[in-house]
């Protein structure tokens, strides 16, 4: 078992690293129907579980894993061109609170809240939230 002992900035160890495919063998050494045991099975169920959803086979012969990994990779592209012709992507995460809120990641790799407004079929700058080269799509920024 190759167990990580986690250390703060003093050296005191604040936490142990188990590697996930190590479950198994630590359970194993637990008593059974131990809180410690049933965490463990617990974890090593539901880590089962979310390898065959992953290993699943879709409509499109992929697995769900190569569906997502295709997914990311076209989404990728599709900012990359976007910025390329100076285009700013939109998209929703936990800091777009209300319906028509949105993310709008620009071109020079900032972000700033924006909000839709249907009838003027514009957006409007709520506030800036990250600098340019800051931003999750920075990576792909024009502004490099």
């Amino acid at each position: 078992m190759k167990l990580k002992e986690i250390r703060d900035e003093k050296g005191t160890l604040s936490g142990v690293l188990i590697p996930a495919d190590d479950i198994m063998e630590l359970k194993e050494s637990l008593k059974t129907g131990s809180k410690f045991f049933d965490y463990f099975d617990s974890l090593q169920s539901d880590r089962d579980n979310e390898k065959r959803k992953l290993d699943q086979l879709m409509l499109n012969k992929l697995t769900v894993a190569e569906t997502d990994e295709k997914a990311a990779k076209l989404t990728t592209e599709i900012h990359r061109e976007a910025f390329s012709k100076g285009v700013p992507m939109f998209y929703r995460d936990e800091r777009a609170k209300a319906p028509k809120e949105f993310i709008r990641a620009n071109p020079d790799g900032s972000e700033d809240l924006v909000r839709y407004d249907i009838a003027t079929r514009s957006y409007s700058v709520l506030r800036s939230l990250l600098p340019a080269g800051k931003g999750y799509w920075s990576k792909l920024s024009i502004a490099k």
